[in-house]
Protein backbone atom coordinates (compact mmCIF):
# COMPACT_ATOMS: atom_id res chain seq x y z
CA UNK A 1 0.00 0.00 0.00
CA UNK A 2 1.10 3.56 -0.59
CA UNK A 3 0.74 6.02 2.29
CA UNK A 4 -2.70 7.26 1.22
CA UNK A 5 -4.16 3.76 0.99
CA UNK A 6 -2.52 2.81 4.29
CA UNK A 7 -4.20 5.80 5.94
CA UNK A 8 -7.56 4.64 4.60
CA UNK A 9 -6.97 1.01 5.66
CA UNK A 10 -5.89 1.91 9.20
CA UNK A 11 -8.77 4.36 9.54
CA UNK A 12 -11.17 1.65 8.40
CA UNK A 13 -9.83 -0.70 11.07
CA UNK A 14 -10.15 1.97 13.77
CA UNK A 15 -13.62 3.16 12.72
CA UNK A 16 -14.91 -0.42 12.52
CA UNK A 17 -13.84 -1.24 16.08
CA UNK A 18 -14.17 2.07 17.95
CA UNK A 19 -16.72 3.97 15.89
CA UNK A 20 -16.30 7.03 13.70
CA UNK A 21 -16.83 9.59 16.45
CA UNK A 22 -14.34 8.02 18.87
CA UNK A 23 -11.40 8.14 16.43
CA UNK A 24 -9.38 11.30 15.80
CA UNK A 25 -7.07 12.22 12.94
CA UNK A 26 -4.26 12.02 15.49
CA UNK A 27 -5.24 8.41 16.28
CA UNK A 28 -5.16 7.50 12.61
CA UNK A 29 -1.78 9.17 12.03
CA UNK A 30 -0.29 7.39 15.03
CA UNK A 31 -1.54 4.01 13.81
CA UNK A 32 -0.11 4.65 10.34
CA UNK A 33 3.18 5.79 11.88
CA UNK A 34 3.23 9.31 10.45
CA UNK A 35 2.85 12.80 11.91
CA UNK A 36 -0.61 14.32 11.97
CA UNK A 37 0.64 17.15 9.75
CA UNK A 38 1.82 14.59 7.18
CA UNK A 39 -1.62 12.99 7.11
CA UNK A 40 -3.12 16.34 6.10
CA UNK A 41 -0.99 16.20 2.94
CA UNK A 42 -3.29 13.37 1.82
CA UNK A 43 -6.66 14.23 3.41
CA UNK A 44 -7.97 17.60 4.62
CA UNK A 45 -10.02 16.11 7.47
CA UNK A 46 -11.50 12.96 9.01
CA UNK A 47 -14.63 13.07 6.84
CA UNK A 48 -12.47 13.03 3.73
CA UNK A 49 -10.77 9.87 5.04
CA UNK A 50 -14.20 8.33 5.58
CA UNK A 51 -15.16 9.26 2.01
CA UNK A 52 -11.90 7.68 0.83
CA UNK A 53 -12.94 4.44 2.56
CA UNK A 54 -16.29 4.54 0.77
CA UNK A 55 -14.62 5.13 -2.61
CA UNK A 56 -12.09 2.30 -2.19
CA UNK A 57 -14.62 -0.21 -0.89
CA UNK A 58 -17.04 0.64 -3.70
CA UNK A 59 -14.30 0.30 -6.33
CA UNK A 60 -13.13 -3.03 -4.90
CA UNK A 61 -16.67 -4.40 -4.90
CA UNK A 62 -17.26 -3.29 -8.49
CA UNK A 63 -13.93 -4.81 -9.57
CA UNK A 64 -14.77 -8.13 -7.89
CA UNK A 65 -18.21 -8.45 -9.46
CA UNK A 66 -17.14 -7.47 -12.96
CA UNK A 67 -14.03 -9.71 -12.83
CA UNK A 68 -16.32 -12.65 -11.94
CA UNK A 69 -18.78 -11.84 -14.72
CA UNK A 70 -21.41 -10.69 -12.23
CA UNK A 71 -23.61 -7.58 -12.38
CA UNK A 72 -22.79 -4.83 -9.92
CA UNK A 73 -26.03 -2.88 -10.08
CA UNK A 74 -29.62 -3.21 -11.27
CA UNK A 75 -28.58 -1.32 -14.42
CA UNK A 76 -26.11 -4.06 -15.44
CA UNK A 77 -27.00 -7.11 -17.52
CA UNK A 78 -28.74 -9.49 -15.10
CA UNK A 79 -29.14 -12.39 -17.54
CA UNK A 80 -26.54 -14.42 -15.62
CA UNK A 81 -29.31 -15.03 -13.04
CA UNK A 82 -31.85 -16.31 -15.55
CA UNK A 83 -30.65 -19.91 -15.80
CA UNK A 84 -32.49 -21.45 -12.87
CA UNK A 85 -31.49 -24.61 -10.98
CA UNK A 86 -27.84 -25.37 -10.17
CA UNK A 87 -26.57 -22.54 -12.34
CA UNK A 88 -28.68 -19.99 -10.45
CA UNK A 89 -27.58 -21.42 -7.10
CA UNK A 90 -23.88 -21.18 -7.95
CA UNK A 91 -24.23 -17.62 -9.23
CA UNK A 92 -26.04 -16.47 -6.08
CA UNK A 93 -23.38 -18.08 -3.88
CA UNK A 94 -20.63 -16.28 -5.81
CA UNK A 95 -22.43 -12.98 -5.28
CA UNK A 96 -22.67 -13.35 -1.52
CA UNK A 97 -19.22 -14.88 -1.00
CA UNK A 98 -17.70 -11.43 -1.52
CA UNK A 99 -19.59 -10.02 1.45
CA UNK A 100 -17.97 -12.55 3.78
CA UNK A 101 -14.46 -12.95 2.36
CA UNK A 102 -13.25 -9.57 1.14
CA UNK A 103 -11.29 -7.97 4.03
CA UNK A 104 -12.16 -4.41 2.99
CA UNK A 105 -15.86 -5.14 2.64
CA UNK A 106 -16.19 -7.07 5.87
CA UNK A 107 -14.57 -4.25 7.84
CA UNK A 108 -16.61 -1.64 5.95
CA UNK A 109 -19.85 -3.44 6.78
CA UNK A 110 -18.78 -3.58 10.41
CA UNK A 111 -17.94 0.13 10.35
CA UNK A 112 -21.39 1.04 9.02
CA UNK A 113 -23.09 -1.33 11.44
CA UNK A 114 -21.23 0.15 14.41
CA UNK A 115 -21.68 3.78 13.33
CA UNK A 116 -25.13 3.80 11.73
CA UNK A 117 -26.89 5.35 14.75
CA UNK A 118 -24.17 7.87 15.68
CA UNK A 119 -23.20 9.18 12.27
CA UNK A 120 -25.88 10.14 9.73
CA UNK A 121 -23.65 9.43 6.72
CA UNK A 122 -22.90 5.94 8.02
CA UNK A 123 -26.59 5.28 8.64
CA UNK A 124 -27.50 6.47 5.15
CA UNK A 125 -24.83 4.26 3.55
CA UNK A 126 -25.77 1.25 5.68
CA UNK A 127 -29.42 1.43 4.63
CA UNK A 128 -28.53 2.06 1.00
CA UNK A 129 -25.82 -0.59 0.58
CA UNK A 130 -27.14 -3.38 2.79
CA UNK A 131 -30.91 -2.87 2.75
CA UNK A 132 -32.18 -0.98 -0.30
CA UNK A 133 -29.59 -1.73 -2.99
CA UNK A 134 -29.63 -5.56 -2.75
CA UNK A 135 -33.44 -5.65 -2.78
CA UNK A 136 -33.55 -3.42 -5.88
CA UNK A 137 -31.19 -5.77 -7.74
CA UNK A 138 -33.01 -8.91 -6.62
CA UNK A 139 -36.39 -7.43 -7.52
CA UNK A 140 -35.17 -7.08 -11.12
CA UNK A 141 -33.74 -10.60 -11.06
CA UNK A 142 -37.05 -12.08 -9.88
CA UNK A 143 -38.93 -10.00 -12.44
CA UNK A 144 -36.80 -11.59 -15.17
CA UNK A 145 -37.27 -15.10 -13.77
CA UNK A 146 -41.03 -14.57 -13.76
CA UNK A 147 -41.10 -13.12 -17.27
CA UNK A 148 -39.18 -16.15 -18.56
CA UNK A 149 -41.54 -18.54 -16.81
CA UNK A 150 -38.82 -19.95 -14.55
CA UNK A 151 -40.50 -18.62 -11.39
CA UNK A 152 -44.23 -18.52 -10.71
CA UNK A 153 -45.82 -15.10 -11.16
CA UNK A 154 -46.01 -12.98 -8.03
CA UNK A 155 -44.82 -9.68 -6.61
CA UNK A 156 -41.07 -9.52 -7.35
CA UNK A 157 -40.47 -6.89 -4.67
CA UNK A 158 -42.01 -9.08 -1.98
CA UNK A 159 -39.96 -12.06 -3.18
CA UNK A 160 -36.79 -9.96 -3.10
CA UNK A 161 -37.49 -8.86 0.46
CA UNK A 162 -38.30 -12.42 1.55
CA UNK A 163 -35.15 -13.85 0.01
CA UNK A 164 -32.78 -11.12 1.14
CA UNK A 165 -34.20 -11.14 4.67
CA UNK A 166 -32.57 -14.51 5.30
CA UNK A 167 -29.29 -13.44 3.75
CA UNK A 168 -29.31 -10.21 5.77
CA UNK A 169 -29.74 -12.23 8.96
CA UNK A 170 -26.67 -14.30 8.06
CA UNK A 171 -24.69 -11.16 7.19
CA UNK A 172 -25.53 -9.73 10.59
CA UNK A 173 -24.49 -12.84 12.53
CA UNK A 174 -20.75 -12.24 12.01
CA UNK A 175 -19.98 -15.80 10.91
CA UNK A 176 -17.32 -16.88 8.40
CA UNK A 177 -18.07 -17.89 4.82
CA UNK A 178 -17.34 -21.53 5.72
CA UNK A 179 -20.07 -21.37 8.35
CA UNK A 180 -22.52 -19.39 6.23
CA UNK A 181 -22.14 -21.11 2.85
CA UNK A 182 -24.21 -24.24 3.69
CA UNK A 183 -26.91 -22.05 5.24
CA UNK A 184 -27.18 -19.80 2.19
CA UNK A 185 -27.08 -22.88 -0.07
CA UNK A 186 -30.00 -24.40 1.83
CA UNK A 187 -31.89 -21.11 1.67
CA UNK A 188 -31.34 -20.73 -2.09
CA UNK A 189 -32.46 -24.32 -2.76
CA UNK A 190 -35.55 -23.93 -0.61
CA UNK A 191 -36.42 -20.63 -2.25
CA UNK A 192 -35.98 -21.96 -5.78
CA UNK A 193 -38.01 -25.04 -4.86
CA UNK A 194 -40.83 -22.91 -3.48
CA UNK A 195 -41.06 -20.59 -6.48
CA UNK A 196 -39.89 -22.53 -9.55
CA UNK A 197 -42.58 -23.42 -12.08
CA UNK A 198 -41.11 -26.88 -12.90
CA UNK A 199 -42.44 -26.75 -16.45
Amino acid sequence: MDTKEKIVWEALKLFSTRGYGAVSVRDIAATVGIRESSLYNHFPNKRAIFDGIVDICWAKAEEYYHSHGLPFSSKDDLSVFQGGGQELEETVLEVFRFFFEDPWNTRFRRLLTVCQFDDSRSGELYRRLYCQYPVEVQEKIFTGLMERGIFRTGDPRVLAEQFYGGVFLLLSAGESWEEVRPKITAQVRQFIGDHKTYK
